[in-house]
């Protein structure tokens, strides 16, 4: 259910339609609420007369907002538009999730359409005996409301569409998703011992469940698929993660240990557990961000742009963001029961496989940038200050290793590689690899 909840939550932050529709909603509810309530509010409070006005007068007022305020609705719809043309073509289609999920926008749109849709309902609403007043004054004040959410929306577009917002987004993003995958409640329930689930699979039988539709996996509900195992007094290990991409036929788990035959009946709920669609989402794959850096990166590089800067800012967001589990426990590979026993071995996102795709590919779009490369060993030198962690430092040296070999090879000027060489450097003696290169 968590799960579930997580993936309507992820597409309806990136839905254009569902804060429009709720402004749209709360207004016509307010509509309704004031058209009922005026009738009643001049006999508790006679100081209303003063703004009443005859129904026509409201009338013509309530129409002039309904007209203006649907057309500035129409200009932010179409500024939105021009915003993600010119997000797609520079930045990269992978960077539009970014302003789809940026409520500032649909913020704006839902105000001028609540608001058009409030005054008409209200001028429906009026009989030829009212005196409006206040549903005449709630508008005017929908309107200064809708208005100051549009200077807000042109100030937030102008600054959304700035290189450097766009990286602080993603990379808080990711820092976000780093924080969530080490925290306590995902620690609970696992173990790091393999060997454990592999003594209990040993000599078992394994069964192929296979993917009846492809597509990518977007979440999977690994403590559902841990019940239906012990339920069957099986074990099981999973083939896919979040960000996999699947083709039919493609084998999702292998079940060990099943008793008896398992028809559509009992094999189509767990593949339930497993859900795919037409792109990845970040709600389970903490990499998916790093792709979105990398594309950034790769943009910046390249021979059309060369903006070194700009990558460089990459860098140093995606170390801000791999800080929070630099020197942190991950969880296990192995999930467990209520007995605690090992029932489901997973493949994951470990400390490794995070570092590598970012840094792997921005190796290769920087080999010939010096500024580009020197800013990746001091992300390097930084993350390697946070921790004592024998593991976290090797993978950080190895790291280092990579690119100095790419450096090395390259055709630069001895005056240029050496700064670099001196951070290789230091960077050997923080992870204790002073001796070999």
């Amino acid at each position: 259910m968590k799960h579930r909840l997580l993936e309507l939550r992820e597409s309806l932050r990136t839905s254009v339609w569902f804060i429009p529709l709720v402004f749209c909603l709360a207004c016509l509810a307010l509509a309704v609420v004031l058209q009922w309530l005026e009738r009643d509010l001049e006999l508790l409070f006679p100081q209303l007369k003063m703004f009443a006005m005859s129904v026509t007068s409201a009338r013509n007022v309530l129409g002039v907002i309904a007209g203006s305020v649907l057309s500035v609705g129409g200009v932010v719809f179409s500024v939105t538009m021009v915003a993600l043309t010119l997000t797609s073509g520079q930045y990269g289609p992978k960077i539009l999730r970014q302003f789809l999920s940026d409520a500032n926008s649909k913020v704006s749109l839902g105000l001028f359409l609540g608001t058009s849709l409030y005054c008409l309902v209200i001028m429906a609403g009026y009989g030829d005996a009212d005196r409006p007043n206040i549903t005449v004054i709630a508008a005017l004040l929908l309107v200064l409301v809708a208005l100051a959410g549009f200077i807000r929306f042109i100030h937030g577009t102008a600054t959304d569409l700035q290189a450097d917002q766009i990286i602080e987004r993603i990379g808080s993003e990711l820092s976000q998703s780093l924080r969530e995958l080490s925290s306590g409640e995902n620690l609970r329930g696992r173990s790091q011992d393999t060997l454990r689930w592999r003594r209990r699979a040993r000599g078992l039988r394994p069964v192929l469940i296979a993917a009846r539709s492809g597509g990518y996996v977007q979440t999977i509900d690994h403590a559902a698929v841990v019940q239906w195992c012990a339920a069957r007094n099986c074990v099981a290990q999973l083939r896919v993660r979040a960000g996999d991409f699947l083709l039919q036929g493609t084998c999702l788990i292998k079940l060990y240990g099943c008793r008896g035959e398992l028809d559509d009946t009992d094999l189509d709920p767990l593949r339930a557990h497993i859900r795919t669609g037409p792109m990845r989402t970040p709600v389970q794959d903490p990499e998916y961000p790093i792709t979105q850096l990398n594309q950034l990166a790769a943009r910046a590089l390249s021979p059309g742009i060369n903006d070194p800067g700009t990558a460089i800012t990459c860098i140093d967001w995606y170390s801000m963001a791999l800080a929070e589990i630099v020197d942190r426990e991950l969880p296990g590979k192995v999930f467990l029961d209520e007995e605690e026993g090992a029932v489901l071995l997973v493949r994951f996102s470990d400390f490794a496989g995070i570092a590598k795709a970012f840094y792997a590919p921005a190796r290769q779009f920087a080999h010939d940038n010096i500024p580009v490369l020197i800013a990746l060993l001091e992300s390097l030198i930084r993350l390697a200050s946070l921790t004592a962690r024998a593991d976290r430092l090797q993978q950080l040296g190895e790291e280092a290793r990579l690119i100095s070999v790419t450096t090395e090879q390259g055709d630069h000027l001895d005056y240029d590689l050496r700064h670099f060489r001196q951070r290789y450097q230091q960077l050997r003696r923080l992870t204790g690899r002073l001796q070999g290169a």
